[in-house]
């Protein structure tokens, strides 16, 4: 249990660059991130008028589940912690916009500016804080 990210080290530290690669390479990280994506956009239930919406990305890593949003037509922001991720993501020429920032510092965006927003694999880094503060508790 020790090797999964969230117990090694917050996201800015685990995902370096070689970390980065490696998780966008794997096919089946591919495949779990776009069907996640999926099923997050359903979830939206954004409404069929053909207009493409405005998304939010948090956590975006390399972009993903970003590509699975551009693939539905619509526009995102990506925010990633980790800007190795970002690097990839800009590497893969994804279509969203790319920010750096910790999404427990908020978005700085005016209410009403986005249609939604989708986050797929950024909660593993809650983890590692909450686990440091059980550690601290106990």
């Amino acid at each position: 249990m020790a090797s999964r990210p969230e117990f090694v080290a917050p996201p800015e530290i685990f995902c370096d660059d070689s970390e980065a690669r490696k998780y966008t390479s794997s096919s089946r990280i591919i495949q779990i991130q776009a069907s996640l994506s999926e099923r997050a956009l359903e979830l939206l239930a954004l409404p069929d008028d053909g207009v493409p919406k405005l998304l939010v990305d948090i956590g975006c890593g390399s972009g993903l589940s970003g590509e699975t949003l551009s693939e539905n037509g619509h526009h995102w922001i990506g925010l990633d912690i980790s800007p190795s991720m970002l690097n990839v993501a800009l590497e893969r020429e994804v279509e969203g916009d790319l920010l750096v920032g910790d999404m427990g510092q908020g978005l700085g965006l005016r209410p009403g500016v986005i249609d939604g927003a989708i986050s797929i694999s950024a909660v593993q880094g809650f983890f590692h804080i909450f686990i440091q503060m059980l550690n601290k508790w106990s």
